[in-house]
């Protein structure tokens, strides 16, 4: 990911952690802020994706405990799979997700 993306410093970005039960409906859903995110990122094998804006990342019951830790009331359940990925955090409070090569639908707003 090239320095001028514009969600290369994970600024305005949300992580959303997101858990399907087995019938593949969400069954708990959440948001990381840019700080509890940071505290879990190294967990990760991220690559040249190092804020999670190419997809959704599995979270194994490994990373669990330290989720927990950044995020405090977080509970997990053994029967949920649990994925993570970043949205951008419009100024409007709107999600967008950013595709390679795409353009931000408005400017970005400062950290």
């Amino acid at each position: 990911m090239s320095s001028d993306y514009p969600f290369a410093d994970g600024y305005n970005l949300v992580w959303d952690l997101t858990g399907f039960g087995a019938d593949e409906e969400i069954a708990q859903s959440l948001s990381l802020d840019r700080d509890q995110f940071l505290e879990i990122r190294h967990l990760f094998v991220l690559g040249d994706d190092p804020w999670m804006v190419a997809g959704e990342y599995h979270v194994g019951p490994s990373i669990w405990p330290h989720l927990c830790r950044a995020v405090p009331g977080l509970v997990f359940q053994r029967d949920v799979d649990y994925f993570l990925g970043a949205r951008q955090a419009l100024p409007d409070g709107r999600f967008w997700r950013p595709a390679p090569g795409a353009t931000s639908p408005g400017p970005v707003p400062p950290p």
